[in-house]
């Protein structure tokens, strides 16, 4: 059971997100994982970390830019739109 206080944080990190703010890769990543996402580091030292999870587009981060780029939290918005439509 994930307690209320985990979920508050994660809640005030999905309304940033939505709102456009600078978001740090820690926090990208954290909403991803509790969204259902594996993140697949690859082979070789590269700073792209990729976020998969069945039946949705992959989401590529890097891992060394602060903050994400807008078009990546783009791309997180919709994969948040699309957890709550389910």
């Amino acid at each position: 059971m994930v307690s209320s206080f985990a979920m508050s944080k994660r809640n005030k990190l999905m309304q940033k997100i939505m709102r456009f703010g600078e978001v740090s890769y820690k926090e990208a990543e954290k909403v991803l994982l509790s969204l259902g996402y594996d993140n697949q580091y690859p082979n070789g030292g590269s700073s792209h970390i990729s976020f998969r999870k069945k039946d949705r587009t992959t989401i590529t981060l890097v891992c060394t830019k602060e903050p994400v780029k807008r078009y990546l939290i783009e791309k997180i918005q919709n994969a948040i739109l699309l957890e709550e439509t389910e």
